[in-house]
This record gives C-alpha cells, structure tokens and sequence, in this order.
C-alpha cells in the first residue's frame, strides 16, 4: 500500500523539522479529498528517554501529538492498525 504521509525519517532527520505541522496539513488535505492517509513510523530513530536527541533521533513526543491529533480530530474515522492487523483483515478479505 502506498504512503500517503512523510516517513517520520525523511521529516526530521533529513529535512530537521521541529513540530509536525506538515503531517498535519498533509492529513487534512488527505481527508478532505476522501483518501486514506498512511504513515510509516521507524521506532529506532524515535528518542524515548526525553532526552536531548542526537542527530539521528526525533522525540517521541512529535508521533504521540499525531495520535491524540487524529484521535481529536476525527474520532471514529480511522484505523490505528498494527501490521498484524492488517495482514489479518488481508487475509480475511480474500
């Protein structure tokens, strides 16, 4: 399936941002046009001791925003799917 969010990487390792504003935007661009908005996280470049980061690291806090964001946002209007569940509803579909 296609992405249809940044990978949490390419937002703040190799382009440094500091909030998730284009997440954000991207999004709601997303579910204003009717699609389904995908996201690829990487759990090993997420700090999660509140620490300074270094610079291959982004705090955790960035992808706990974007949950409680949708979850705020668009209450019954999405899937927060682990990769067994997706395999799982895959599996079921065919």
């Amino acid at each position: 399936m296609p992405y249809t969010l940044p990978q949490d990487f390419t937002l703040f390792i190799l382009l440094k941002e500091q909030n998730l504003e284009i997440w954000k935007r991207k999004l709601d661009w997303v579910v204003a046009n009717g699609g389904m908005a995908l996201l690829i996280t990487h759990p090993d470049y997420m700090s999660f001791d509140n620490k300074t980061t270094t610079f291959d690291e982004y705090p955790v806090r960035y992808y706990k925003e974007l949950l409680h964001y949708i979850a705020e946002r668009y209450p019954g209007q999405y899937w927060h799917a682990l990769p067994r569940d997706m395999a799982q509803f895959w599996v079921s579909s065919h």
